[in-house]
């Protein structure tokens, strides 16, 4: 029993020790900071905003988690969608919608799916995000489809690695 005791009074003095030990001063010590460009984008993205913002673009996404990803998203609710490390692109469709938040606001969503494709990345059901949400986390987005994607099945070359911009791929197209 005392060699429990012993070790009872140990760590209560090192808990005691830690609460002491003065704060990592890298460490942030104030609330998070908040994104209002982001939540202001997302809060006044509207459907008619968000349809013009990818009808006829050209764009790429390097976030989410999947391989990096070019997107064609034609003006009558095709996309077509080029991996990177695939040679394959994926057609699928593209939507805007609305949809009540917890508070019952009505928020814009841009909603993408990929029937029949079995590719990191992509999904075969309609996977729906804040309209503001994705453009402000779209890496680039042009008009028109300069990399010559729209109805293609295949790519005119493997995109190895996820590339810097739009303009490099494009060089790579022309060339």
């Amino acid at each position: 029993m005392s060699t429990f005791r012993s070790a009872l009074a140990a760590a209560i003095s090192a808990l005691a020790l830690a609460a002491c030990t003065p704060p990592d001063e890298a460490a942030p010590t104030g609330p998070a900071v908040p994104r209002p460009e982001l939540q202001a984008s997302i809060d006044n993205s509207t459907p008619d905003a968000a349809m013009r913002g990818m009808s006829n673009k050209t764009w790429l996404w390097t976030g989410g988690g999947g391989p990096a990803q070019i997107h064609y998203s034609t003006a009558d609710g095709r996309d077509y969608a080029w991996l990177v490390g695939q040679r394959r692109i994926a057609q699928g469709q593209w939507q805007v919608n609305t949809v009540p938040d917890a508070s019952g606001r009505m928020i814009t969503q841009i909603c993408l799916r990929y029937p029949g494709n079995a590719l990191p990345g992509l999904s075969a059901g309609w996977t729906c995000r804040p309209a503001g949400t994705m453009f402000y986390e779209m890496t680039e987005r042009e008009a028109g489809d300069p990399l010559r994607i729209n109805g293609r099945s295949e790519a005119l070359f493997l995109l190895d690695r996820p590339p810097a911009s739009l303009a490099e791929v494009q060089a790579r197209v022309r060339g």
